[in-house]
């Protein structure tokens, strides 16, 4: 079977470095001291909206469609060696006429300053998460979210159309936890980027 991939690009603003993270709903941390803007691209048949009414952490437009994610900017954000997890914070709508067959995610830091081993250790701290499971973000090869998640609409691994999927976010902080190895985000200047890859028929 011949499958269709697209990207949907999650941009996340260099403020991540100054303490905020990729995420919209902490369970238990302490407050963010950063305000980062992540603006979201999505392809015109998938939506990503907020699960959290009112929305937590994200910036909508006026039809209620995720525009941006903004840790720090209420609430709570990362804790400092620690692993903080945001849980199914955005879902993810099928909104064309045939089904979703697949949805992977990875993670790529880019900065005009950090050395590349720096950045490797900054994509290795995030993961996205199906419920409290984390999912291996290194694309085509990692985990397929409609795989992983429990959530009932995609119990037999597809998403139909009009049907949603919720995703969340963990930030991981525990220097001797993989695939963590950072105690504390840089403070230097650099962009995330989380590409969701997606498949269907």
């Amino acid at each position: 079977m011949m499958h269709r991939r697209r990207q949907i690009l999650v941009t996340i603003g260099s403020a991540i470095a100054t303490g905020g993270v990729v995420s919209l709903n902490a369970s238990s941390s302490v407050a963010s001291s950063g305000d980062a803007s992540f603006r979201v691209v999505a392809p015109n048949d998938i939506e990503l909206t907020p699960v959290n009414a009112p929305p937590i952490h994200v910036e909508t437009n006026t039809d209620g469609y995720v525009t941006a994610i903004t840790p720090g900017g209420d609430r709570d954000g990362v804790n400092q060696y620690a692993t903080t997890r945001f849980e199914d914070i955005i879902a993810v709508t099928n909104v064309a006429s045939n089904d979703l067959t697949g949805i992977y995610f990875e993670f790529e830091a880019t900065s005009d300053t950090l050395p590349p081993e720096t950045l490797t250790e900054i994509e290795s701290a995030l993961q996205v998460t199906a419920g409290s499971t984390p999912l291996e973000t290194t694309g085509e090869s990692g985990d397929d979210l409609l795989a992983v998640s429990d959530d009932p609409a995609v119990a037999d691994g597809t998403l139909e159309s009009g049907d949603s999927v919720p995703f969340g976010v963990q930030v991981n902080l525990i220097p001797d936890s993989p695939p963590g190895t950072l105690a504390d985000l840089p403070g230097d200047d650099y962009d995330v980027d989380l590409r969701i890859l997606i498949d269907r028929p």
